[in-house]
């Protein structure tokens, strides 16, 4: 078993760094594409985008339910099961999507339909390009749902290299279209949608050829197995409970800021969301590398191993946030004025807020990935979606007594803490010797440590004088940063990973 757990560090380790590799790449593709297209469409037609988008995130949650279905049970059949069973199940999970997808088509031609012309504060002007934009997110919804299965197995099979590059050439493709967006004339709104739809065909053709070719799981087969239909609906039902109140948190909130505050607010929760999701998308990345780890071994019963990997993942997690914490809650301010110039007013709160709840989320993500990997998720998905819900009912609250727009932010930091405390109690129900206190003295209670001395000097650095923003910018986000690694490897890790870091690096140097 020792060996095993070995060659799975080896894999992890590998795989995480094809997806640092990725999200570098994307780092920089992303915030310069976000920064043209902000421009081009202008502050009121990027509002109308985040916002329609908003909808179809709102119903596409009954992919994700499935999506986490998929998941699950292809990567639990790679675990266990045969050539022809993995068949059965990634084919099952064909027709499933297929089935959401119309179901998704039917609710947004409908209900998602009068949202946009009767209950959205949109500007009387733009409704007709509004509602362009609302149909060309519904196909590209349905274009994404139907690529789902296909990145579940390339995840499953661990080839985090094929999946960086792919999407790599994806955000490529939409930096391209920014450039071509700024040069164009007409409606630019309508044309950003629709070129974001045909990116999304092009998408899901490729991912499909590839996984054709590779993985002989994924060749078409007429399913006649009903009862694995039937296990993946009902592992979805339940998933599909906690995907939709996490939804409702996140977009509903959007929808209560767009009633009390206008398409303006939205912009400014529209770009903070784009700069905590640059952070967001570093730990996923990481994430994604022991995410299929986490199922294997709890599908094989390995107990022991499942908790290291738990306990390592929540640490390393924490770790990767930390690094961007200080610069983003410090400066984001000059980095908002050197990216966009003029930006909407409480975009920096809603930067900072976020990104403590970008923490939050983090270290909580290997937790619900252990719970998710059990087929029995009833309990779970109807105790967090519960508390999930306190979102918007206190959001709402704090609105109707006119409290500021980032309010909303401070309410959704409250609700990740009660989160992450229940999770912990359920995982310790279903994890034989997991200790709560130990994790949160571990994950979190180290986190404070780590952070106090790097905030310090963060907080001298930022009373110095600089001769420009952009030399302010560069000092304060760099060094800060390095603190924090420094404050991280004397702090944050244990004695075995200094010695292993310390082992790694004069093998390296001796290459040089």
């Amino acid at each position: 078993m020792k060996s095993d757990w070995s060659i799975n560090n080896k894999r992890i380790a590998k795989n995480t760094l094809y997806m640092y590799f990725r999200m570098a790449v994307i780092l920089v593709i992303t915030l310069y594409t976000a920064r043209i297209i902000f421009n081009a469409l202008g502050v009121k037609d990027y509002g109308i985008y985040n916002v329609v988008g908003s909808i179809i995130i709102l119903f596409s949650f009954i992919n994700s339910g499935l999506s986490n279905a998929t998941k699950r049970y292809i990567t639990a059949e790679i675990a266990s099961g045969d050539d022809e069973s993995r068949r059965i199940i990634f084919n099952s999970a064909i027709i499933a999507h297929i089935f959401i997808s119309i179901i998704i088509f039917v609710i947004a031609e409908t209900v998602g339909l009068w949202m946009v012309n009767e209950f959205l504060n949109l500007p009387e002007e733009r409704m007709f390009a509004a509602n362009i934009a609302f149909q060309l997110s519904v196909a590209t919804a349905i274009v994404n749902i139907m690529q789902s299965p296909f990145i579940s197995a390339i995840l499953a099979y661990e080839k985090m290299s094929i999946y960086a590059y792919l999407t790599i050439v994806d955000v490529t493709c939409k930096l391209l279209i920014a450039f071509l967006i700024q040069v164009m004339s007409g409606d630019k709104l309508i044309f950003y949608s629709t070129f974001i739809f045909l990116i999304g065909v092009i998408n899901v053709i490729v991912y499909k050829l590839y996984c054709n070719h590779c993985f002989p799981m994924c060749r078409w087969l007429l399913v006649r197995e009903k009862h694995i239909l039937k296990k993946m609906f009902n592992y979805t039902s339940w998933s599909l409970i906690g995907q939709g109140a996490a939804v409702l948190s996140n977009q509903g909130v959007n929808f209560i800021l767009n009633l009390f505050c206008g398409v303006v607010v939205n912009a400014a929760m529209g770009i903070s969301n784009q700069i905590t999701k640059v952070v967001n998308d570093f730990v996923i990345n990481f994430q994604y590398a022991f995410n299929p780890q986490i199922t294997k071994l709890y599908v094989s019963d390995n107990i022991e191993d499942l908790k290291k990997l738990v306990w390592r993942s929540s640490r390393y997690s924490s770790f990767l946030v930390l690094l961007f914490l200080l610069p983003v809650c410090f400066e984001a301010a000059d980095f908002l004025l050197l990216w966009l110039g003029d930006y909407p007013e409480y975009s920096v709160e809603f930067c900072v807020l976020t990104m403590i709840c970008v923490y939050l989320e983090a270290i909580t993500a290997p937790l619900w990935m252990v719970l998710c990997s059990d087929t029995n998720i009833k309990v779970y998905q109807l105790t967090v979606s519960t508390i999930f819900l306190l979102n918007v009912f206190l959001s709402w609250i704090f609105m109707v007594l006119g409290q500021p727009p980032f309010t909303v932010m401070a309410v959704r930091i409250f609700v990740d803490v009660v989160l992450i405390l229940t999770r912990l109690l359920f995982v310790k129900n279903k994890i034989e010797g997991f200790c709560v206190w130990g994790w949160i003295k571990d994950v979190f209670g180290n986190s404070v440590l780590i952070i106090i001395v790097p905030l310090l000097c963060t907080f001298v650095l930022s009373d110095l004088h600089y001769p420009n923003t952009i030399v302010r910018f560069l000092i304060i986000g760099l060094i800060s940063m390095l603190i924090t690694l420094f404050s991280i490897i004397v702090i944050g890790l244990t004695k075995n990973e200094k010695a292993f870091l310390i082992k790694n690096a004069k093998e390296k140097l001796r290459l040089i």
